[in-house]
């Protein structure tokens, strides 16, 4: 599922417009139709700046809460898991906080990296990341959390200046408390 619509959706307003101006001579809509789709534009960069974390372009803690929401309110049942960076306080210390940043990036694209059918990736706060999927049973996640381990493996293998680690938990939600899943 698409969170936001993708730019050329905003030319359909402008297209169009042009279009019954030119069927219709002495309409003048254009300009109307193309502020039309410049507003969507506009409205839609808004909504993916208020959702979209900047540092690891993966979605915040805002959209998981409207998304929890929704599923919670369809009755959805999902597996999750948090997961985040162990001794993430020491990179940050030992090789500076733009390291730290790198770091983050850097578990952001295996978390991104390791999704298959549909994983939802969320930065919940500092360098602690939820990962949610729509399933029936508790275990949805185990084969996303193996390629996550799989690909942690590889990234320590290749770089020697620290390892990164993630500690995680994993749980179910069918029904009841959004706030006990977390």
């Amino acid at each position: 599922a698409r969170a936001f619509f993708s730019i050329e959706m905003f030319l359909l307003p402008i297209f169009l417009g042009a279009g019954l101006q030119f069927m219709f001579y002495g309409l003048s809509i254009a300009w109307l139709s193309a502020a039309v789709g410049l507003t969507g534009l506009y409205m839609m960069q808004q909504n993916k700046m208020a959702y979209i974390d900047s540092l690891v372009d993966v979605y915040n803690r805002q959209y998981l809460t409207h998304t929890l929401t929704a599923w919670e309110r369809r009755g959805s049942k999902f597996a999750g898991v948090m997961a985040d960076i162990d001794h993430f306080k020491q990179i940050n210390d030992q090789f500076g906080h733009s390291e730290g940043d790198r770091a983050l990036v850097v578990v952001t694209n295996i978390l991104k990296n390791s999704r298959k059918d549909n994983e939802w990736v969320f930065r919940f706060a500092g360098d602690e990341f939820i990962i949610l999927k729509l399933s029936d049973s508790a275990d949805g996640l185990a084969p996303y959390m193996q390629e996550v381990r799989k690909r942690l493996d590889q990234y320590n293998h290749t770089n020697p200046s620290y390892p990164i680690n993630l500690s995680y938990g994993e749980s179910f939600y069918d029904h009841g408390d959004i706030d006990a899943l977390i």
